[in-house]
């Protein structure tokens, strides 16, 4: 039998209807019967119990409102007979101790992982490249374009490349219609194109991280997106990163190299960062990000 209503939490004495319910119905809450004196759109709720005008109504275990007028058991709430209320704010009970779980059964078990300096240990490898202003990202667009197939972490080519290859080869043999069903066009979709060996089997891919930020807001707008970038950097499953910088953006290198002293006060992995300003030209920094990343 498909359920009705619902009563969200224990304490609630509200129920909320599932569906929608006619007057006259008779619902099953907490093993009592009630006639609904109202027709109870799905969704919304009803009461379940008689209130007299300053009565508590409680939703999701908490104080939601108080009854402004009499509202008889299964009356439908709505803020014509209800109207907001909140208990102040209250802490529930803190515990400060600590019990150490034993972790025996686990204690001699290992992984096959990445030591980092910092004493993490990380279950993959990966290469950041990343922009500190929107502006780059572009040239972050650039670089993962130039890096992904050549390195072998992405297919060779996608699946529309090799259907317009294939349209190619039928046209050159004077075969001027496409596919004579949709089962051969799905059936080339469903073959995935090869992947060029790793170059660096221990590297398990290069992130390209875009973002809309770095350029104006305030200084704190600017702190926050660097400390997230340098949380990305810091972890343990990133080897290295590359970062790409305009210049004149909020979110400054230095900023960055702070927020990454403050996650890991001994930061040793590679990290190359380019300023295409101080570089001079678009072209000459991707040519040196390239060739730094490699």
């Amino acid at each position: 039998m498909q359920r009705k209503t619902l009563k969200i939490h224990p304490d609630d004495n509200l129920e909320v209807a599932l569906t929608d319910l006619q007057q006259g119905t008779v619902v099953t809450c907490d093993g009592k019967e009630i006639t609904l004196v109202d027709t109870i759109p799905g969704k919304h709720k009803f009461a379940l119990k008689n209130f007299a005008p300053g009565d508590a109504i409680t939703m999701f275990g908490v104080l939601v409102g108080k009854a402004v007028v009499d509202i008889p058991a299964g009356s439908l709430i709505s803020t014509k007979n209800i109207t907001h209320a909140s208990d102040s704010y209250r802490l529930g009970e803190r515990r400060i101790s600590w019990q150490v779980p034993n972790v025996n059964e686990w204690r001699k078990k290992t992984f096959m992982g990445h030591h980092r300096t910092d004493g993490s240990v990380g279950t993959a490898n990966y290469w950041l490249v990343i922009p500190l202003v929107f502006c780059e990202n572009k040239n972050v667009d650039v670089m993962q374009e130039a890096f992904s197939k050549a390195l072998g972490y992405a297919p060779a080519k996608s699946p529309y490349e090799a259907y317009v290859e294939k349209l190619i080869e039928r046209h050159g043999n004077g075969q001027t219609q496409a596919f004579a069903s949709d089962q051969q066009t799905e059936t080339l979709f469903e073959e995935e194109a090869p992947r060029q060996q790793k170059i660096f089997p221990n590297v398990d891919g290069i992130k390209f991280l875009n973002h809309t930020l770095g350029c104006g807001g305030t200084r704190q707008d600017a702190r926050a997106l660097c400390g997230l970038l340098a949380g990305y950097i810091t972890h343990s499953n990133v080897a290295g990163a590359t970062v790409l910088s305009l210049g004149c953006q909020n979110a400054q290198i230095s900023i960055l190299q702070e927020e990454i002293t403050k996650r890991d006060p001994s930061f040793s992995k590679p990290i190359y960062i380019l300023e295409q300003q101080q570089i001079g030209n678009e072209k000459k920094m991707l040519q040196q990000a390239i060739s730094q990343t490699f």
